[in-house]
């Protein structure tokens, strides 16, 4: 398959996932602990809800991450110049995201943090200090990789990079926010979940047509081959 048809083939599966994912927080919401009595609703719902871990969503936001660590290795391997670091560094921090997409190793900061910092409201979910300091760590280290890359490669990481963070650390900020004044159960909270992983998700794929089209301009056709 070309890594053209690649892209828009995750497009169709982000319109579906997101509003199966919407229907999914809509009924966890309304139907509450009525779902047990429904099999088939409990399990969609199970499968399907974008705040839930370890289900269709959080796999898919999981194998788009090692699809952009594996194209992020295949450059490096390629490349001579000096961005093969940064495509290496990359591959190396999104394959550990999708391990923590799937095993939510982030969670459990929050606690520890929460209760060492005091914090409360946007920062309710308190493993996003660290984050904040870990992205701005990035951001630095990476000043040069954007200067390399050229001005159009350049633009497109960074959009996908704000979409992503928009997503991961904005309305994570929001739904804490809503979370931290007793709104987790409320149509509100299940409007900002689907904001937040959509923007991920979005974010996610934007990355890996940016990846896509970096490669096209130095190597002539990419496939994706499975055996």
């Amino acid at each position: 398959m070309k890594l053209s048809r690649f892209i828009y083939f995750n497009l169709i599966v982000m319109m579906i996932l997101i509003p199966l994912g919407l229907i999914a927080g809509l009924l966890s919401l309304e139907q509450g602990y009525q779902l047990e009595n429904n099999r088939i609703l409990f399990r969609f719902v199970e499968l399907f809800n974008l705040n839930l871990e370890a289900n269709v969503p959080s796999w898919y936001s999981a194998f788009l991450m090692i699809i952009i660590s594996g194209l992020s290795f295949f450059i490096a391997k390629i490349k001579t110049s000096s961005e093969k670091k940064y495509f290496l560094f990359l591959s190396i921090i999104f394959l550990f995201m999708s391990l923590d997409e799937i095993s939510s190793i982030h969670e459990i900061m929050n606690n520890p943090v929460r209760n060492l910092l005091n914090l409360g409201s946007v920062f309710y979910w308190a493993w996003i200090v660290p984050g904040l300091i870990f992205l701005i760590i990035f951001g630095l280290t990476f000043r040069q990789f954007f200067k390399l890359i050229g001005k159009r490669f350049s633009k497109l990481f960074v959009s996908s990079g704000v979409i992503y963070i928009m997503g991961v650390i904005g309305f994570e900020m929001l739904g804490g926010w809503l979370y931290s004044n007793k709104l987790g159960n409320s149509y509100y909270y299940i409007f900002e979940v689907v904001v937040e992983e959509s923007l991920e998700m979005v974010g996610l794929w934007l990355f890996i047509y940016a990846l896509i089209e970096y490669l096209k301009s130095f190597v002539d056709e990419v496939r994706i081959g499975i055996q």
